[in-house]
């Protein structure tokens, strides 16, 4: 007789970063024992951070109850409790300043996309058009851009590596921030691939790339608009795309006249033969894609820079070719928005961004919280975001905070903005709930419905029964009318061929479109000209430069003289580390283990100036404030600029010197 074993296993997908890789589970009496690679799953092979899932799960630090502040001291209540405060709160403000005056915001919801789907919904019958997202400082500028080019509809593109002749990596570190990305990048240049790395620090990919380009943070509109120059005075442009495709050609070509390469070479550091030698071998090694980085949309020019990649890749024929840059068609959910007539947003001073990502900036939320301007912000509902780490200037983020009637903070962990808040809620964990997830928007056209693997801890609930709660508690139960997670998933794929029931035996995912290539053949470009449109008529009718146009940053030694006198380096802050996502993991002792501490990256030479050893805790200081760490020595950085990791708390919070005030004219952007 064989042995009797209690363990059984489950499939689903990791959510600790946006790859959502597939997982088998194993697990014995409802708790955890081991976490593993689904090998069918087209990401079949986690990263590190998969190893973090059960001390996660099962962390000592983990808040499981809802709990309310009552006298500046931290009480456990009753989800009902909870919900009657938060409603209470939020009918008093509507009925005395306005519904305008909530403000929701989604990071990283723990059960994914479809919570974004539902609380907007909320937000639409509460009557507040103030729902934003962590995109709105992540990567919305970049869709703004292609969006503006190539598809008012809102496009994201993809670089398609499978049989591309040139991969441009531009402004990302994928060894660090996704590991199926370095790992194609790699194939490729084993079949002939060319490889360009753009980047002011030595990355793994730009060791073996064919040619590095160490740029000066801040200016890569400049050299994308010298790599045009360089291509089109060359007559190295695809001129049968251009002619039959492309709106606005000829402006552009003038346009680009104005950046001849030794002139881009005085902004951007890199030499003139370096830039022309890039825009050969891009237009030369045809298909030819780009891999762009939010490092590009983490800059006061950061809609412009995505606006010129965009004329470069539709120039030479690199959009939606295999091997070039491409997209997926996305899965059809149902909306959830409601008719409800709702406008003046918070982030109404960047209509380009509510126009094409159908949300609002979350840049203008904190100025207008503190100067009760273009009004009055009193309750502010985060989702799965620990904003006092990851907005900028934290002492802004939290003098905002400290004036609201009401902040609610839905997490796993009582971290640095929960602890701020009135309400704390429990969140459910990926692994203890189920999650629909579309891969199309990007990479793959594919769809998975996961099932919940454990029970959730304590009273955890899924992001979503949160929302769809509150709603009925205000009187909403019409616009909320589920219960469990099938009956939403089932009223969000209505208009789709799929079921819930056939995606719940696919637990590897279903393709739910083909990989049509080209498909502006046939429908031609969802713009107004039905062409790419080099020359936007839409960007100038707002009034913003309607070809790709350099702005010198905000803050540098060219726009700021004076300040750069007392303030000599260039900072950069965010580059990925990759056994952490954001503010996550750090309580994971396996994690911290491998990344005990926040590091300031400097050159020898600019160390050895300053007196600095290796090792030395320093103080990185700009205008608004200064951060402590130690001081890590290395050759791969430029000598003239410091980078330093988001997402530590305390005194290496790299959000104290940060800045809200200098801020894309477009999209709203902070320059990280």
């Amino acid at each position: 007789m064989g042995v009797k074993t209690s363990i059984r296993f489950a499939k689903t997908l990791c959510n600790l970063c946006p790859t959502n890789c597939g997982l088998n589970v194993n697990v014995d009496q409802d708790r955890i024992v081991k976490v593993e690679g689904m090998p069918e799953h087209p990401f079949g092979h986690p990263c590190i951070k998969s190893q973090a899932i059960i001390d996660w799960v099962y962390n000592k630090e983990r808040i499981t109850e809802p709990m309310r502040k009552v006298q500046g001291k931290w009480q456990q209540v009753s989800w009902d409790e909870a919900l009657g405060f938060i409603a209470d709160k939020l009918t008093g403000i509507k009925e005395s300043v306005g519904a305008k005056s909530l403000v929701v915001h989604l990071g990283f919801p723990f059960i994914g996309k479809p919570v974004e789907r539902i609380a907007h919904r909320f937000c639409d019958v509460y009557g507040s058009p103030n729902f934003t997202t962590g995109g709105s400082i992540c990567f919305c500028a970049r869709m703004i851009g292609q969006s503006l080019t190539f598809n008012h509809g809102t496009t994201a593109l993809s670089p398609s590596y499978a049989g591309t002749r040139c991969n441009v990596v531009w402004g990302i570190n994928p060894a660090e921030s996704n590991l199926y990305m370095t790992a194609a990048i790699k194939n490729a240049q084993k079949k002939g691939a060319k490889l360009i790395v753009i980047d002011p620090r030595v990355t793994p990919l730009a060791r073996q790339a064919d040619i590095h380009a160490k740029i000066r943070p801040g200016t890569d509109t400049a050299l994308a608009l010298g790599i045009l120059n360089v291509i089109i005075d060359e007559g190295l442009y695809d001129k049968d795309f251009v002619e039959k495709w492309t709106y606005g050609f000829n402006r552009l070509a003038e346009h680009v006249k104005n950046y001849p390469p030794e002139r881009v070479s005085e902004i951007t550091w890199i030499p003139p033969d370096t830039i022309k030698s890039i825009a050969r071998m891009y237009a030369a090694n045809k298909p030819a894609c780009i891999t762009q980085g939010v490092a590009l949309d983490h800059c006061t020019n950061g809609v412009q820079t995505s606006r010129a990649l965009a004329c470069l890749i539709a120039i030479c024929g690199n959009y939606d070719v295999p091997g070039g840059s491409t997209y997926s068609i996305p899965l059809r959910q149902r909306s959830l928005r409601t008719n409800k007539d709702i406008s003046g947003e918070v982030g109404a001073s960047y209509p380009l961004f509510s126009r094409f990502m159908r949300e609002s900036s979350s840049a203008p939320v904190i100025q207008a919280i503190l100067k009760g301007e273009p009004y009055p912000i009193k309750a502010l509902i985060i989702n799965g975001s620990n904003i006092m780490l990851t907005w900028p200037e934290t002492k802004k983020v939290k003098q905002a905070l400290q004036q609201l009637e009401i902040l609610v903070v839905m997490d796993m962990f009582m971290n640095e903005t929960a602890e701020m808040a009135d309400v704390f809620l429990p969140a459910a964990s990926f692994v203890e709930a189920t999650v629909l997830k579309d891969y199309a928007p990007v990479s793959l056209a594919m769809a998975v419905l996961t099932q919940e693997v454990i029970k959730p801890q304590g009273n955890s609930w899924p992001d979503w029964k949160f929302w769809a709660e509150l709603g009925k508690r205000m009187g909403y139960e019409e616009y909320f009318p589920w219960n469990t997670d099938n009956e939403l998933y089932t009223t969000l794929l209505e208009p789709t061929s799929l079921k819930v029931e056939l995606l719940t035996g696919k637990p590897e995912g279903i393709f739910h479109h083909g990989r049509e290539q080209q498909r502006y053949l046939a429908e031609g470009f969802h713009t107004p000209s039905g062409k790419v449109e080099l020359y936007s008529d839409l960007m100038e009718q707002y009034r913003y430069d309607p070809l790709p146009t350099y702005h010198e940053p905000a803050e540098s030694p060219v726009s700021k003289p004076d300040r750069a006198k007392e303030y000599p380096l260039l900072l950069i802050s965010g580059c990925k580390v990759q056994v952490y996502t954001h503010s996550q993991l750090r309580n994971v002792e396996a994690m911290r283990k491998r990344h005990p501490e926040p590091l300031a990256q400097i050159h020898p030479d600019t160390a050895e100036a300053l007196g600095i050893a290796e090792g030395d805790m320093v103080k990185v200081e700009t205008s608004r404030g200064s951060v402590q760490m130690k001081a890590q020595l290395t050759v791969d950085i430029l000598p003239q600029v410091v980078s330093i990791p988001h997402g530590w708390g305390g005194e290496a919070n790299a959000n104290l010197v940060t800045s809200i005030r200098e801020l894309d004219p477009i999209s709203g952007f902070p320059a990280f």
